[in-house]
C-alpha cells in the first residue's frame, strides 16, 4: 500500500506516530524499524530491534515516531560486557523502559553536549566540580553528576542518583537513571541495576558485572564524597560507552531528504 506523505505529516503532528505496516500477527523476534526525526538538524535516527522490545510498535513493521521506547530486561545495560539481549519478560527479573528522544531546543536556543544536562538548572545548584565531574542539586530526594571528558570517553553522561534520608535503604538505591548523547542530537534514557548476588540468584544470572554501581552505592551510604573517587564514575563511563556501541550497532543515520524518499515510496504489506 502506498503511504501518502501529506497524511503520514498530519499524523505525525497529531498523536506522533505514522504507521507504516500492517495489522496480522507478527513474530515476536523479527525486526521492526522506527524512525525518530532530530529536532534540531536534518537527521533521522533509524534503529531496528525485534518486535518483541518493541513498546508501541504492535504489528506495524515499520514506523515513525517523535520519540522511541523499548523495553529490555534490567541486566541489559548493567554491566553488559557481551551485549547480550532478548525478549523482556518479568519472570526472567525486572523489565525496564529505555527512550530515545531528539534533543530539543532549550529556552530558545540549540544546546548540545553535556550543556543539554544541566542548561536549565540556576547555578546555585552546583554543589562541587572537579575537572571531569559536576554534582547538581536535583530535587529534596536526588542528586546528579554530569561526566564529560572522563579516559576512553566519547559522549557526556548524566546520572541521577537517591540520596540517603538518614541512612535508610530502599530498593530504589539497587537503581540509576542515566541519559546520554547518541550522534549529536538525540538522548538516550536508561537505566542501571546492581547486579547483586541474591537477584543474580534469583533469576539465574552470571557475568554482570556492575560492582562499580555498588562501590558508588556504598560511597554515597558512607559519605557522598563521590567525586573523592574517579575510578568508580570511571566504571559508569565504560559501560555507558558499552551502551552507546549497542545502540550503534542497531541502528543507522539518515536525512530527512533520505527519509521523504522512503515514506514517498511504495509499502507493500507482506
Amino acid at each position: 500500500m502506498t503511504i501518502l506523505r501529506l497524511i503520514g505529516i498530519f499524523i505525525l503532528n497529531t498523536i506522533g506516530v505514522l504507521v507504516i505496516g500492517c495489522t496480522e500477527q507478527k513474530d515476536p523476534n523479527e525486526p521492526v524499524t522506527a524512525y525518530i526525526p532530530a529536532e534540531i538538524s536534518d537527521k533521522v535516527y533509524v534503529a531496528t530491534f525485534p518486535r518483541c522490545n518493541q513498546n508501541d510498535a504492535n504489528d506495524l513493521n515499520k514506523f515513525l515516531t517523535k520519540k522511541l521506547v523499548l523495553n529490555f530486561q534490567a541486566e541489559t545495560f548493567s554491566g553488559n560486557v557481551f551485549g547480550d539481549f532478548y525478549c523482556p519478560s518479568e519472570d526472567l527479573g525486572k523489565v525496564f523502559r529505555v527512550e530515545i528522544d531528539p534533543l530539543y531546543e532549550l529556552e530558545g536556543k540549540v544546546v548540545t553536549g553535556e550543556n543539554y544536562f544541566y542548561y536549565t538548572f540556576p547555578q546555585e545548584s552546583l554543589l562541587e566540580e572537579s575537572s571531569h565531574i559536576e554534582r547538581f542539586y536535583s530535587d529534596s530526594s536526588q542528586e546528579m553528576l554530569v561526566i564529560d571528558g572522563m579516559s576512553n570517553q566519547t559522549s557526556p553522561l548524566q546520572l541521577i542518583f537517591a540520596k540517603y534520608s538518614n541512612e535508610k535503604l530502599g530498593p530504589f538505591h539497587n537503581y540509576y537513571n542515566l541519559y546520554t548523547i547518541l550522534d549529536n542530537d538525540f538522548l538516550l534514557q536508561y537505566k542501571v541495576r546492581i547486579m547483586n548476588d541474591d537477584y543474580n540468584k534469583r533469576f539465574d544470572l552470571n557475568g554482570y558485572d556492575t560492582q562499580f554501581a555498588q562501590a558508588f552505592k556504598d560511597v554515597i551510604a558512607a559519605n557522598g564524597r563521590i567525586l573523592d573517587h574517579p575510578e568508580i564514575i570511571q566504571g559508569f563511563v565504560d559501560n555507558n560507552e558499552r551502551v552507546i556501541e549497542f545502540f550503534k550497532a542497531h541502528r543507522q543515520i539518515i536525512t530527512k531528504i533520505e527519509f521523504d524518499k522512503i515514506n514517498d515510496a511504495d509499502h507493500t504489506v507482506e
